[in-house]
């Protein structure tokens, strides 16, 4: 999943990225409202957390124009302000929750996966089966088998989210890499030792190496 963060604090954004990060989120952070803009033109985000008073764009411009592009995408606002105006604005623009700082990042995560929960509310109760005793949670992105969890790193978790949204067709490698190393340059032998890690983790011929293309979940 992929999280975009607009938060001017350099070391309240770094701690709430850190905390996104060891989520599985890969994370977009931006200092100022017209890098956030930029970002929503660019790239499609599974969640925004969104600070009100940033240099340039502020954060309910940011926000309103995040709706005009996606209307669901669970999104959340942080910010100093308790005055019930701000409150009543941020809800009326389309905002999932609204956090006051100062705040626990326990309560982050709590509020965030309340979000995500409730803007797919048809897999509340259920997740998604994959093959014989693996299912994997579109609200989480946890994977398990027979329902025991099964741990993977923040790559892994990434590489299965990505084959995930794209069950049963090819991921070229070019898309794997925007999604999980947000475009870094890496070395085919370094994706393909990561999908051999995951491949591990999953029942045998779930994951198929297309060669000279990408890979592709199945379903046995």
């Amino acid at each position: 999943m992929r999280a975009l963060l607009l938060e001017d604090d350099y070391a309240f954004n770094t701690l709430i990225a850190e905390e996104l990060i060891r989520l599985g989120f890969s994370v977009d952070s931006c200092f100022e409202g017209e890098c956030a803009i930029n970002a929503v033109y660019t790239q499609q985000h599974d969640l925004y957390i969104i600070d009100i008073n940033v240099p340039s764009f502020n954060g309910f411009e940011v926000l309103t124009y995040i709706r005009e592009r996606y209307a669901n995408t669970p999104a959340l606002i942080i910010t100093t302000h308790s005055e019930i105006e701000y409150l009543k604005k941020g809800f009326a623009l389309g905002c999932h929750d609204y956090l006051k700082k100062p705040f626990e990042m326990e309560e982050l995560m709590i509020r965030i996966h309340n979000a995500l929960r409730l803007s797919n509310p048809q897999q509340r109760d259920d997740r998604l089966a994959l093959s014989q005793g693996y299912t994997y949670s579109l609200i989480t992105g946890e994977l398990y088998y027979h329902d025991i969890l099964v741990e993977l790193t923040r790559i892994e978790s990434l590489l299965l989210r990505v084959l995930i949204q794209n069950i049963g067709n090819v991921v070229g490698s070019d898309t794997i890499q925007n999604y999980v190393w947000n475009n870094e340059e890496i070395s085919p032998s370094t994706m393909r030792y990561w999908v051999h890690r995951l491949m591990k983790k999953l029942k045998s011929g779930m994951i198929v190496n297309v060669r000279g293309v990408g890979y592709r979940l199945r379903k046995l």
